[in-house]
């Protein structure tokens, strides 16, 4: 049954690294036929569904999303990077707010808001987003593991733990992750001068769209000049006046309240300027929109009572003079995709872009995420129930509809969790954690420094090949069998796996930054190879001298 136990969890293995067999499936035959055969009761293998981790991976999520729809991820990463004039630069005011960020809340949307914000760099001040992204997909992974809620493989190794009697709290993990992601942090910001230099591809398109954006009282920009933001000038746009009481003024002035901003822009300037958090623009979404053969008048037509304003259309002209032409195109903002319909000139519209990010609702969602944070650090509620509650308040303040609450689940990843707890009651319940605990033990021959060297390099290796969360569901298991058995402290020998897990710098497929960052930084896999085998090195030296030192301390003070 061991050795029937060994071929299925390698066969899954060996698909999931494949490439060729979603993940997801993967686990799901493996879920079959450890069902089918026997080598799990059923309630184990379906166990992820009511885990613990998983239940928080969900709910953080939805928090995740909440805090990125306020704008608050953007205008912090837009004031951070106004005036920088180096990747390095950048790099250097990046790292800490990232990292922190990283640690309370999913990777996922930070490294999302970064990547346009890295090729704004790019194209307004020359600035390689090569030299950018990549080093801060890594700083937000080795960050992420510094707390229990930071990444979803540190909750799975939780919810594996609980059943053992190990409660791995919030900052259970940051003895180890911590020291590690500095030091990681520190090899990044060394080597990405010389192993990612050059420049990515820039767009070339013309700059023939007029767009006029309004000004509100809450926007960043309110009292500073558009150079400040890099908005002056760039390849996707250019302030050419700025609208005072009907009076074209310098675009070199101050920008007030009242103010509209009216730029030349390419069709993909017109999305970013809509995009971006300076203008404090209206909760609402913008829609590309053609009009009709009856259509007649101008422009401004299109704009109703109910909240339909026009922001862009190919001319030179202003919008209010610009005459409609049957087959015309247009970028129009309105708050619900109704109106659209109900307007006689429009006879096809698409959406362009979501919401406008609410910063009104910004203390809201903060202080939401500080109250799950501090109420789960301290023990006063579960950290599941903080962050269910927390999602919920998001909900309930207003911050996110249901329907885009339910749409922040991804249900892929949370699927993969769910067949990733299968996997390892899979390696516990036919006995192969036990024969895996004892081979590991007589390699280390009862020497932790050989147990954490052991630990350390199977994770990194295994996180390479497969998702985090099946390297953490097939290890977690031996690791509390070996410390048991060697009497050391289980929560620091989980916490190296938990941290070694996120070595994930070689393959750019084992982790989902990564991939993020592919395309836009230009990267290849060889480019993935040469920068990440030193930080793997310099991070595995780190995590084995720190663990250890800390299991020797550990079993002095015993």
């Amino acid at each position: 049954m061991i050795y029937f136990a060994a071929l299925v969890v390698l066969a899954t293995l060996v698909a999931m690294a494949s490439g060729r067999v979603p993940a997801v499936l993967a686990l799901a035959t493996a879920i079959c036929v450890a069902g089918v055969t026997g080598l799990a009761p059923v309630p184990a293998l379906f166990a992820g569904l009511n885990n613990g981790g998983i239940i928080t991976v969900g709910a953080m999520l939805v928090i995740a999303k909440g805090i990125v729809h306020t704008g608050a991820v953007s205008r912090v990463t837009w004031a951070l990077l106004s005036t920088v004039t180096s990747a390095q630069q950048a790099l250097r005011r990046l790292a800490l707010p990232i990292g922190t960020g990283s640690g309370l809340m999913n990777t996922t949307p930070i490294v999302a808001m970064l990547v346009p914000a890295a090729k704004e760099l790019e194209q307004n001040r020359g600035i390689s987003a090569r030299e950018l992204l990549l080093p801060i997909a890594h700083i937000t992974t080795l960050a992420g593991s510094v707390t229990l809620i930071g990444t979803s493989s540190n909750l799975l190794i939780a919810g594996i733990a609980a059943p053992a009697g190990i409660d791995m709290a919030m900052l259970s993990f940051a003895p180890v992750a911590l020291p590690v992601a500095i030091v990681g942090a520190v090899i990044v910001y060394l080597t990405a001068p010389l192993m990612l230099r050059g420049q990515g591809e820039t767009e070339t398109a013309t700059r023939d769209w007029r767009v006029e954006i309004p000004v509100s009282g809450k926007a960043l920009a309110i009292g500073r000049v558009a150079a400040d933001f890099g908005i002056d000038q760039t390849q996707q746009y250019a302030l050419a006046t700025i609208r005072r009481w009907d009076d074209d003024i310098d675009p070199s002035s101050a920008i007030e309240a009242g103010d509209t901003l009216v730029f030349s822009a390419t069709e993909s300037g017109v999305t970013a300027l809509w995009g971006s958090p300076l203008f404090g623009l209206a909760e609402q979404r913008l829609y590309r929109v053609s009009v009709g053969s009856g259509a007649n008048g101008t422009v401004r037509d299109f704009e109703t009572d109910g909240g339909i304003r026009v922001i862009a259309a190919q001319t030179t002209i202003p919008l209010r003079d610009t005459e409609v032409r049957p087959g015309a195109t247009a970028y129009v903002t309105a708050p619900r995709k109704s109106l659209l319909v109900d307007q006689p000139e429009v006879t096809l519209f698409e959406r362009a872009a979501g919401l406008t990010p609410q910063p009104a609702k910004t203390a809201f969602a903060l202080a939401i995420l500080v109250a799950v944070i501090v109420s789960a650090s301290f023990g006063l509620v579960p950290v599941e129930m903080a962050s269910v509650t927390g999602a919920v308040l998001m909900v309930l303040t207003g911050i996110l509809t249901p329907k885009s609450a339910v749409r922040a689940l991804d249900w892929n990843v949370l699927f993969i969790l769910v067949g990733s707890v299968a996997l390892g009651a899979i390696v516990v319940e036919s006995g192969l954690a036990t024969v895996l605990a004892d081979a590991i033990r007589q390699l280390a021959g009862g020497s932790v420094l050989l147990v954490v060297i052991v630990f350390a390099l199977t994770t990194a290796v295994v996180t390479n090949l497969v998702t985090n969360a099946a390297a953490a569901s097939i290890l977690t298991p031996g690791a509390i069998s070996i410390a048991h058995e060697l009497c050391i402290n289980p929560g620091t020998l989980l916490a190296l796996i938990g941290t070694c897990i996120s070595f994930t710098f070689i393959n750019p497929f084992s982790h989902q930054s990564n991939l993020m960052v592919m395309q836009p930084g230009g990267y290849t896999s060889a480019s993935f190879a040469r920068f990440g085998i030193p930080l793997v090195a310099g991070s595995l030296v780190t995590v084995i001298i720190v663990a250890y030192l800390l299991l020797h301390l550990q079993m002095r003070f015993q």
